[in-house]
């Protein structure tokens, strides 16, 4: 009995760590992320205006060679000034709305027959059906 016990936490413990991530997939995962969240935010803007898309794609994804501390400097007023116009920002805000509610709805069309699956036994419903 005792090594059973004892290979049931070796095992348990294996099994345990065999799971856990790495600090390098961590990070992998991490800048993963960020990239999907940057591609959305330039697919938003790309919605309200291709020139600040662009301005915003590159901002995120600077160029190999460096730019010129004059053409930065231009880069960045020009950046700024499309960002912060009013009309962009309520677009952009707009879209990112839309986005969110797409999101929600096909989030609830996923769920919406949880309640006949778990009571019955069964989906009555067809998500891909629809």
């Amino acid at each position: 009995m005792k090594i059973l016990k004892t290979a049931l936490v070796i095992s348990t413990i294996f099994s345990l760590t065999a799971c856990a991530l790495t600090p390098e997939q961590k990070a992998q995962r991490e800048a993963k992320r960020v990239r999907a969240e940057q591609a959305l935010q330039v697919k938003l803007a790309k919605q309200c205006d291709a020139e600040t898309a662009d301005l915003l794609h590159q901002q995120f994804n600077p160029p190999l060679t460096a730019r010129s501390e004059q053409a930065q400097k231009e880069f960045d007023k020009n950046y700024e000034e499309k960002v912060n116009n009013p009309v962009f920002q309520a677009c952009y805000k707009m879209a990112l709305q839309n986005y969110q509610a797409q999101e929600e709805l096909q989030m609830m069309r996923m769920h919406y027959d949880d309640d006949f699956r778990f009571r019955f036994g069964f989906s009555r419903f067809c998500y891909a059906c629809w």
